[in-house]
Formats: C-alpha cells, sequence, structure tokens
C-alpha cells in the first residue's frame, strides 16, 4: 500500500479459494486479527475503534466464512455427498 491512511478491501486468491481481507492501513505497527471458529471480520470491529488509527488492521475471513469462499472440494462434496462426513 502507498497510502498508509487508506483502507483497502478485496478477495486474495489462497490455494483453492479466495479469502475477504481488509487492510484499514495506518502509520503504526500492523495488527492481524485472527478469528474464532465462526468469527468473521466484522467481531474486530469495537476493538479497532477503541485501539484507533495509530495501527495498521489487517482482518480477514476464514476459507467459509463470512465473504470468504468455500473450497472447490468443499463445494463438490456439498453437491455431491448425502452424508455430512464429506462436508
Amino acid at each position: 500500500m502507498t497510502n498508509v491512511n487508506s483502507t483497502w478491501t478485496g478477495m486474495v486468491p489462497v490455494d483453492d479459494t479466495a479469502l475477504a481481507v481488509t487492510d484499514a492501513g495506518g502509520p503504526g505497527r500492523s495488527v492481524l486479527y485472527l478469528n474464532g471458529q465462526f468469527a468473521t471480520q466484522s467481531y474486530w470491529r469495537r476493538v479497532i475503534a477503541e485501539l484507533g488509527g495509530e495501527y495498521r488492521h489487517i482482518t480477514y475471513d476464514m476459507r467459509a466464512r463470512g465473504r470468504s469462499r468455500r473450497s472447490l472440494l468443499v463445494a463438490l462434496c456439498s453437491r455431491t455427498c448425502p452424508q455430512p462426513p464429506c462436508r
């Protein structure tokens, strides 16, 4: 990023899927927020607001969570497998 105060949101390709990522910019140290099992980027909004703009906040939605895509294998299994072991 060339402008440290601009927010970037987009999809980042990872293996056979794409993850939704938001980089809030900021002039300070980078903070990468890792989500729990069913959490999404939105769970970090209050924390980011409290920490303020002195940090570079980076959040993402894990595979098949929030706006991130499911992997091709998971998508195929969910369409073709009648039982959950494949999911």
